[in-house]
C-alpha cells in the first residue's frame, strides 16, 4: 500500500524519540556511575532511570510532535500544491522525468507508469525549431527559469497550446538536481484570443478582412512601395442594384450573393493581394507589387478589373434561385509619394461612381489617362 510522506510522520516521531532517548540514557548511564560511584542501591539506581527516562522521553516528545506537526503541514501543503490544476513534470539534471502530478496526466494523456524514466521531448510537437529551444535553453541556464508559450503534442497526437514555466533547482552548491515545469492548457483562451482577433479584423459574414485590416495592409504595402519603387493599386467594388435583391427576395439570399461575391474575388487576385469587405455590398481589392511604369501597372490593375467582371458576370445560384449581378469598379494607383489611406480609397470610390454613371457593369480609373 503506498504511504502519503506525511502518513510517515508518526513513525518518524515515535523514531526519533526512541533513538534520541536511547542515546541520552547511555550517557546518563555513565554520568550516574561517576556522580554516585557505586552508593546507590539497585531499587534506587532503577527508580532514578526510570523518572530520568521518562522525563527526557517526554520533553524529547514534545519537541519532535511540535516538529512534526510543522513538518505534516509543509508536506501537506506541497502535496496539495503539486496536485493544483497546473501539470507538474520534475526530471532530473539530466532531464530524465521523476515524477508527474494527476494534471499532467489529465492534460497529455500520459500516465505517470508511461512517461516516468522518458525524456520531455516525447511530448514535443515539432513546430518549434532547434533555434527555439536553444533559446530556451540559454535562458535556463543563464537566469535559472524560461516561460512562454509552445505548442506540444498529447499521447492521442493532438497539438495543442500551453502556458510553459521551466524553473532550475540547484543545490548548496550551486549545482543544478533537478527541473520543475509547470504548465496550463490554453486552447480554450487561444481560440478565445482568436475569436476576438477575427472580430476585431475581418468581416463575420465573408470572413475577408475589415476596413481596419484593410487599412494596415494598405500600410505595409505602400512600405513596400518606397523600398522597391514598384505601384499598387485599389480596386473598389459596388453591386449593381444590390438593394433591389434583399428588397425582393432578402437579406439572407442577399447574404447568399456576398459570401459567393467573396469567394469569387478571392480567386481572381494573387496570393500577397488583399480583398477586403467594407460594408454592404462595397468591397475593396488592393493589389501590390506592381510594375515600376504607371501606365504598366495600370494595365495589370485592368487585367485583374475585367478578370473580377467576367467572374461576377457568371450567374449565382442562391437557395433555390438562380441570379446574375454586375459590378462597378473604380480603380487608383498609389505609390510611395501617394495620399493617405482613406484618401486612396475615397479615389477608388469615386472612379467607381464614374462606372456607375456610365452604364455601371464596367471598369473606371480615377486617372483618366490610366483608362485607356
Amino acid at each position: 500500500m503506498k504511504i502519503a510522506p506525511y502518513e510517515l510522520l508518526p513513525r518518524i516521531q515515535l523514531s526519533g524519540i526512541f533513538f534520541s532517548t536511547a542515546m541520552f540514557m547511555a550517557g546518563y548511564e555513565s554520568i550516574k556511575e561517576v556522580y554516585f560511584q557505586g552508593t546507590l542501591t539497585p531499587w534506587e539506581s532503577h527508580i532514578i532511570t526510570v523518572v530520568v527516562t521518562a522525563t527526557f522521553a517526554t520533553i524529547a516528545s514534545f519537541f519532535m510532535r511540535k516538529y512534526a506537526v510543522k513538518v505534516d503541514e509543509q508536506l501537506r501543503i506541497a502535496a496539495t500544491a503539486f496536485e493544483a490544476q497546473e501539470g507538474i513534470l520534475v526530471t532530473d539534471d539530466h532531464k530524465t522525468i521523476l515524477r508527474v502530478n494527476r494534471a499532467f496526466s489529465r492534460i497529455t494523456g500520459y500516465s505517470s507508469a508511461e512517461i516516468l524514466g522518458k525524456n520531455p521531448r516525447l511530448l514535443s510537437s515539432g513546430r518549434q525549431d532547434t533555434v527555439f529551444y536553444e533559446a530556451m535553453w540559454e535562458s535556463i541556464n543563464n537566469t535559472g527559469c524560461w516561460e512562454g508559450e509552445i505548442w506540444n503534442r498529447r499521447r492521442n497526437g493532438e497539438i495543442y497550446p500551453e502556458y510553459l514555466t521551466i524553473t532550475a533547482v540547484k543545490n548548496q552548491a550551486n549545482l543544478v538536481t533537478n527541473y520543475v515545469a509547470t504548465f496550463t492548457d490554453i486552447t480554450v483562451s487561444r481560440k478565445k484570443a482568436d475569436e476576438i482577433k477575427s472580430l476585431a479584423f475581418y468581416d463575420p459574414l465573408t470572413h475577408l478582412p475589415n476596413r481596419r485590416l484593410l487599412l494596415d495592409r494598405i500600410g505595409q504595402a505602400l512600405i513596400i512601395c518606397a523600398r522597391n519603387g514598384r505601384l499598387g493599386a485599389i480596386l473598389f467594388i459596388d453591386l449593381d442594384n444590390f438593394k433591389m435583391l434583399n428588397d425582393t427576395l432578402g437579406h439572407d439570399i442577399g447574404d447568399l450573393l456576398l459570401q459567393q461575391v467573396a469567394l469569387r474575388l478571392e480567386s481572381c487576385v494573387r496570393e500577397g493581394d488583399t480583398v477586403a469587405r467594407l460594408g454592404g455590398d462595397e468591397f475593396v481589392v488592393m493589389l501590390k507589387e506592381l510594375s515600376f511604369d504607371p501606365l504598366e501597372a495600370a494595365t495589370q490593375t485592368k487585367a485583374v478589373g475585367n478578370k473580377i467582371l467576367a467572374a461576377l458576370n457568371l450567374p449565382y445560384q442562391l437557395a433555390m434561385h438562380e441570379y446574375r449581378s454586375t459590378p462597378s469598379i473604380g480603380a487608383t494607383l498609389f505609390s510611395e509619394h501617394s495620399l493617405s489611406h482613406d484618401q486612396l480609397i475615397k479615389q477608388a470610390d469615386i472612379a467607381m461612381y464614374h462606372s456607375k454613371k456610365v452604364g455601371r457593369n464596367t471598369l473606371s480609373f480615377f486617372d483618366p489617362k490610366m483608362q485607356a
